[in-house]
């Protein structure tokens, strides 16, 4: 019998239950633990990752830190040499090295490579190439280019760096390269068809109109604004000046002949970077002004919104403008320093220096010598004794002066009103200043009488050598003479007096002023200008400029006190025969390779009172005639009330301390007031002697092949001059020889403070018996090939009684060469219109047509030949311009 135990069954079931317990147990437990290995490999994952990338992160950091500080140092670097550019005339590889040695203070950054990598020649100057600007608002033009590459390493702490390459071009931008460049606003709105080739930039706004076509064939630019619905004076060019104006739209356009032709647009009224005036809102017309310009004329338009820049000579700012080329350096002024090496004073060959006081005639400090020649023949014994120590110097003319080819011995004019007992000495009409050598004197106790000098002032000529060093001529030039007769030698009249005078003070008397010597009461014989009492038989060569002696545009036929011009004529073809060694001296010593030929600086400081603006109050150049306009006076009487446009010097103040020795020479008148006052043409203005700072430069006799040239027959002549310049007949062309032929002629210019072209029919007397009246003075067809800098006047706001559409303008591009005749005949003119300041000097503003001129056919066109450095005038001054012209990042492995 089998007995089954009950309680024993439970028992295993129990024994089971714990089993499968025990093991579900440790499952979890190795799961756990296994998700615990997975948790933990996917944190060390995360870990790791985030330490990765704060790696990688870190060092893009690090690399982006490097980056932007080796771009600040290439940005710093190219600024700072820049500004060496702009403050030097010529940096030397010296002073450009400095510039390595300050990088930016950057915390963090080392820079491992800093530095300005130039070429140079083995004498230590700079590499340079002529070649293409070939980026930037200049591409196109021909410049002198000095390569050069800047490198920046930039490194931080943890050793990123970043290396950078720019190349740049400095360039030397020549100013006659424009055909016109005007440092202000420029302007034109002629009436006839005017056409003129060449670049156009000014650093001001442009203005454009035409009262019949104008025409521009290259890329214009202004730094401004474009304006073509005003003139400059605010007159809208909808009355009178509905022309057309061409521009071209690619290069090459703008055909003369037919205008619109492919690759030329007329610009509408409606379409300049401001569809009204400069202060205009609106300037944004449909089109926008950027579709017109870079779109519309494919950036040959351009004005500071769509890529103009200014262009400057590298002294300027600081106070200095770019009116102090012309001028003499101030007392102690270094050679070297960056206005002293721009001057043309600095860079002449040959100066020719007159002032009132000899020791003016050396800015360097050095002493009166012998060179330093008073140009009067009698000096009285009580004005000497007056005088400072200078005075016993041995440079006086009161001796005579032997002039070759001359026989006996030549004087200075002299005024006489009483007979002495010699023929042909006295005149009625001369008047004593009230002021002779800085001494009242009246009745002036000269040895003869009452007489008194009619030229005056103290001349030093000199000139530097191919060696370098300065010697004075003064004697030298004197001797070959200094004095004509009636009219001005040309090629067809000869000097009949002194045959090889260049600077030419006096001329014979003609006392009735019909044009002739050959009246009983004129000096007719070599005898009778020659040995005793010669000197009283001449006159200053004085002449009327009614654009500075006439307020308004009125023909009354009277002259006044204001454009009574003393003149000191240069013959050019004298001079270059002296150059050449043909009249023997020192002439063929002076250099002619430094400047491509010669520049002959001109400084007439006679009668120029001290500036009374500076501080302690010096001569400058300017004449302190500014109180000429009055707009609010249809007469213009000077109101002692300073206007804008007066202001031509830019130092706030109206300038009239001009005014008080104006009218000295000419009687009794009073000009402390207004320099304005009549006088008489013929009898007055004519004969005696100018006092106040009315002197001027006018060249004679340069037709084409009269100007200097270098030895080898290249190169040219330049005059530079602080005083105004008139350039009389044939310039460097000839209307013999069909004009502007290459041969022969020479690279030209004249940069003065005004120029005025006289045509080959001027004569001084057609200006005395016609002061007012253009009509008697005709102007005949005339040629001119030389480059031109001079200033002009102020734009002002045209009045409301002004009937003159164009009063209150500076005369515009048409007018920037200056004339005081009747034309009526063609101007034949190449070269290149550069207006870097206003005329200080000559300070009468633009008048046209019933007094001063009236207009010739204008056959003016741009010399190419500028377009070849080469072929530029000496002295021709340079912009400069800082191009980059490539930039990156060196990727390579850092040799650091």
């Amino acid at each position: 019998m089998t007995i089954h135990v009950l309680n024993g069954g439970r028992s295993g079931d129990e024994h089971y239950m714990r089993s499968r317990h025990e093991q579900t147990r440790g499952f979890t437990l190795v799961a756990a633990l296994l998700l615990l290995l997975l948790l933990s490999g996917i944190a060390v994952g995360l870990m790791y990752m985030v330490n990765t990338e704060t790696r990688v992160g870190g060092s893009d950091l690090e690399n982006s830190l490097a980056f932007h500080a080796a771009e600040g140092g290439m940005e710093k670097m190219t600024a700072d040499l820049s500004n060496l550019f702009s403050s030097q005339l010529a940096p030397t590889p010296a002073s450009i090295a400095t510039l390595q040695n300050n990088p930016p203070n950057i915390q963090g950054v080392t820079y491992r490579d800093y530095s300005i990598n130039i070429a140079t020649k083995p004498d230590g100057s700079f590499y340079s190439e002529t070649r293409t600007i070939s980026s930037g608002p200049n591409a196109g033009l021909m410049a002198q280019i000095v390569p050069m590459t800047l490198s920046v390493t930039a490194q931080r702490p943890a050793g990123d760096q970043v290396h950078m390459y720019r190349t740049v071009e400095i360039a030397l931008i020549p100013v006659f390269q424009f055909g016109v460049f005007s440092e202000s606003d420029l302007s034109y709105f002629p009436g006839p068809v005017f056409d003129f080739a060449g670049r156009v930039h000014t650093n001001g706004n442009l203005f454009l109109a035409d009262g019949n076509k104008l025409q521009l064939h290259d890329k214009v630019s202004a730094v401004g604004e474009v304006i073509r619905a005003e003139l400059a004076n605010g007159h809208l060019t909808s009355s009178g000046y509905t022309g057309t104006v061409y521009i071209p739209t690619a290069p090459g356009g703008c055909n003369i002949a037919n205008p619109p032709t492919a690759g030329c647009r007329n610009l509408a009224t409606t379409e300049g970077s401001k569809v009204g005036g400069v202060t205009s809102a609106n300037n944004n017309g449909p089109p926008s002004w950027t579709t017109i310009s870079t779109g519309y004329y494919s950036s040959l338009l351009i004005n500071g919104r769509t890529g103009a820049t200014p262009l400057t000579l590298p002294f300027v700012g600081g106070g200095a403008t770019p009116v102090q080329i012309i001028r003499r350096p101030p007392a102690n002024e270094g050679m070297a320093s960056t206005v002293g090496a721009s001057r043309l004073y600095n860079q002449a060959q040959i100066r020719v220096l007159i002032s009132d006081d000899p020791r003016e005639n050396h800015a360097d400090g050095s002493p009166v010598d012998g060179q330093d020649i008073e140009l009067a023949s009698q000096v009285p014994a009580n004005i000497t004794a007056l005088r400072p120590a200078y005075a016993g110097s041995s440079g006086s003319a009161q001796a005579g002066i032997a002039v070759a080819g001359v026989a006996g011995v030549n004087y200075f004019g002299e005024a006489q009103t009483t007979t002495s007992g010699a023929t042909l000495t006295t005149d009625p009409d001369f008047k004593a200043p009230p002021s002779v050598y800085g001494v009242q004197a009246s009745p002036i106790p000269f040895p003869g009488g009452n007489e008194w000098p009619l030229i005056g002032g103290w001349l030093r000529v000199e000139i530097n050598r191919a060696d370098g060093t300065w010697i004075p001529v003064t004697t030298e030039w004197l001797g070959l003479g200094f004095a004509r007769g009636a009219a001005p030698p040309n090629a067809t009249t000869a000097n009949g007096v002194h045959p090889r005078a260049i600077l030419i003070f006096q001329q014979l008397a003609d006392r009735n002023n019909n044009g002739s010597l050959a009246d009983a009461t004129d000096c007719q014989t070599t005898a009778c200008y020659t040995g005793a009492n010669s000197q009283y038989v001449w006159y200053p060569i004085n002449f009327y400029d009614p654009r500075e002696g006439e307020v308004r545009d009125n023909n009354d036929g009277v002259c006044r006190a204001n454009g009574i011009m003393n003149a000191v004529e240069i013959d050019v073809l004298n001079l270059k025969n002296w150059l050449a060694g043909t009249y023997g001296g020192n002439g063929s010593q002076v250099d002619s390779a430094k400047q491509n030929g010669y520049v002959l600086y001109f400084s007439d400081r006679r009668g120029m009172l001290a500036d009374q603006d500076t501080a302690p109050m010096v001569k400058t150049g300017e004449s302190g005639l500014e109180d000429v306009i009055n707009s609010g006076d249809p007469a213009g009487t000077p109101n002692n009330a300073l206007e804008t446009a007066e202001d031509v010097d830019g130092s706030g103040q109206l300038d009239r301390w001009g005014f008080a020795n104006i009218g000295d020479g000419f009687g009794p008148i009073n000009t402390v007031n207004n320099p304005f006052q009549p006088v008489a043409c013929t009898t007055i203005a004519r004969k005696n002697k100018v006092s106040g700072a009315r002197h001027v430069v006018r060249l004679v006799n340069g037709s084409r092949g009269n100007l200097p040239r270098k030895p080898d027959g290249k190169g040219g002549f330049t005059l530079a001059s602080e005083n105004p310049v008139y350039v009389l007949g044939d310039y460097n062309a000839s209307a013999a020889d069909n004009g502007f032929v290459d041969d022969r002629h020479a690279a030209a210019a004249v940069i003065a403070d005004a120029v005025t072209l006289l045509s080959n029919s001027w004569t001084d007397r057609v200006g005395w018996t016609s002061p007012t009246n253009p009509g008697g003075r005709n102007g005949t067809s005339t040629w001119y090939r030389v480059a031109i800098a001079g200033g002009k006047n102020i734009n002002f706001q045209q009045p409301t009684w002004a009937a003159a559409q164009d009063f209150g303008t500076d005369g515009g591009v048409h007018n920037f060469l200056r004339y005081i005749e009747s034309w009526g005949a063609p101007l034949h003119y190449r070269g290149s219109l550069v207006s870097l300041y206003y005329s200080q000097y000559a300070t009468g503003i633009f008048k046209c047509c019933t007094t001063v001129y009236s207009p010739p056919t204008r056959d003016y066109s741009f010399d190419v030949l500028f377009l070849d450095p080469t072929q530029l005038p000496p002295g021709t001054p340079m912009f400069r311009d800082v191009s980059n012209t490539s930039y990156r990042q060196d990727l390579t492995t850092s040799p650091y």
